[in-house]
């Protein structure tokens, strides 16, 4: 099966990703050239996995990936709404299990705070080198 990506900037830095289809050895690397130049810019990434029906090991590699290029910039990365398959595999190798939120509402909440925190000074911008 293949996989189809949506990427949206829903806020200034915000982007909701929505793969769809099958995230796996053969389509990783589709994502990959879809996240890379919005990490740049992104205080936010947010993946909707509605749709998605299938992760293996590459596909966890590229989610944690944006992970960790997310929280070296002091930004939020979240997932949200996975199908039971799917989360099933996020839970049991636990790497990424801590990120999953039930619906697109709860991201929203979570991303809202982080913002006014930012906005209070409670946490540091992301400042990109010059």
């Amino acid at each position: 099966m293949s996989l189809e990506i949506s990427v949206k900037e829903t806020k200034e830095g915000v982007f909701l990703i929505a793969p769809a289809g099958e995230l796996s050895t053969n389509t990783y690397e589709k994502l990959e050239k879809e996240i890379n130049p919005v990490l740049a810019s992104a205080k936010a990434v947010i993946f909707e996995l509605k749709d998605l029906s299938y992760i293996s090991s590459m596909g966890l590699r590229t989610l944690f990936r944006v992970k960790k290029a997310m929280e070296e910039k002091g930004g939020s990365f979240m997932l949200v709404n996975p199908q039971p398959q799917v989360k099933l595999v996020f839970e049991t190798v636990k790497i990424l299990s801590d990120n999953l939120l039930a619906s697109l509402e709860e991201a929203d909440e979570l991303l809202d705070s982080f913002l006014d925190k930012v906005q209070k000074g409670k946490i540091k911008p992301y400042k990109p080198q010059e």
